[in-house]
């Protein structure tokens, strides 16, 4: 079965359902896979930032690294 026929034959399921709790699931799960969409665009982004980074020599060694979230740390505020 191809895409849009399959998005039609889930239409039609859908709009014959009366089940809120089918319902639920459904919208659940067309929910999920939409938030993990979003995070892959976001992620491979982010990817591709650090890979620009890394050829452009914007890096720190792993002391710089320790040395710059200890700093960060002891500037926060904790509440």
């Amino acid at each position: 079965m191809k895409v849009g026929e399959m998005k039609n034959e889930i239409q039609k399921l859908v709009e014959t359902q009366s089940d809120p709790t089918i319902l639920q699931r459904v919208y659940e799960i067309l929910e999920q896979a939409q938030q993990e969409a979003a995070w892959k665009e976001v992620m491979t982004a982010r990817a591709l930032k650090a890979e620009e980074d890394i050829k452009a020599g914007r890096v720190y060694t792993l002391e710089e690294a320790l040395k710059k979230s200890n700093e960060n740390l002891k500037s926060h505020k904790w509440r």
